[in-house]
């Protein structure tokens, strides 16, 4: 055996170790040193990332009592007495309408000329409020409002407006939320500044953004179903107080973000089921049992 070289080969070894132990002590000491250090708050991430809240919000109420509601069933008179139009219901809650005389809609997304005639051509037509147009489907979408506030994302409280290809209004789908009654406790709200973290915190807010509007309005907790009785018309909903929070970023793109201004749940509205096709398939379930 060569000595020399075995020798060369164990310091060469040694010294590897070494550098490799030396790293491993380093890192070991700077996961310590970081350890230390005091954890900035959700607060002052939002401050650090220059995430703020626009001082001409509106004031809003403290507090807000849960409501509750019915599924409103469309009665064969109040429909036939519809003018200007032909009028049918589907299973009872589903009102589908086509329009004598198309009504020309100058800028779909600010439809004015639609507007002004719901109370003319719809039943309840004045508790409705634009809320967007779905430029694919060609339809114009409002939901129906309590008290100034909206009924967001209800399916159970939406008008849904369908054009033609010459930008006209031909026709309609309506449902409607009936019997609206607020419960007696009202329920603590909280702040927008707590909205906010939340928000951050769920990674949907991104740096130098900035809260431009929000508004207070309700969205369904969860549905019971109702029996047939005088007193209850069809499936009951207890609506919770919701923050509507707009939020514009740094390059001035906006959205809305949607939160349960009582224990601060955040909702994803993109995955809430508009479609009246299932309210037949409600219906169907509850006529089975």
């Amino acid at each position: 055996m060569d000595w020399s070289k075995t020798k060369t080969i164990f310091i060469v070894v040694f010294l590897i170790l070494d550098v490799f132990l030396f790293f491993l002590f380093l890192q070991k000491y700077q996961d310590t040193q970081n350890s230390q250090l005091p954890q900035l708050s959700i607060a002052d991430q939002i401050e650090e990332e220059n995430i703020t809240i626009s001082s001409e919000l509106p004031d809003l109420d403290d507090s807000k009592p849960y409501l509750n509601a019915e599924s409103y069933r469309f009665s064969a008179e109040e429909v036939s007495n519809l003018a200007g139009q032909n009028a049918t219901v589907r299973n009872n809650r589903i009102l589908e309408s086509s329009l004598n005389t198309p009504v020309d809609i100058e800028d779909p997304e600010n439809p004015e000329e639609l507007t002004n005639l719901l109370e003319e051509f719809v039943l309840y037509g004045e508790q409705y409020r634009f809320r967007d147009y779905r430029e694919e489907e060609n339809e114009i979408v409002y939901f129906q409002y309590y008290e100034d506030s909206t009924l967001y994302f209800n399916v159970n409280a939406q008008l849904v407006v369908t054009l033609n290809d010459q930008q006209q209004a031909v026709s309609y789908t309506q449902t409607y939320l009936s019997s609206l009654e607020t419960f007696s406790t009202e329920q603590e709200l909280i702040t927008p500044g707590d909205a906010l973290e939340s928000f951050y915190g769920s990674g949907v807010v991104e740096a130098n953004s900035r809260v431009t509007n929000l508004e207070i309005g309700y969205f369904p907790s969860f549905l019971q179903a109702g029996n047939n009785d005088d007193s209850v018309t069809g499936d009951v909903q207890v609506l919770t107080p919701t923050y509507k929070m707009t939020i514009e970023n740094g390059e001035g793109s906006q959205r809305d973000l949607f939160i349960n201004a009582v224990d601060d749940n955040i909702y994803d509205m993109s995955q809430v089921n508009l479609d009246f096709d299932q309210l037949d398939e409600q219906e169907n379930d509850e006529s089975t049992e």
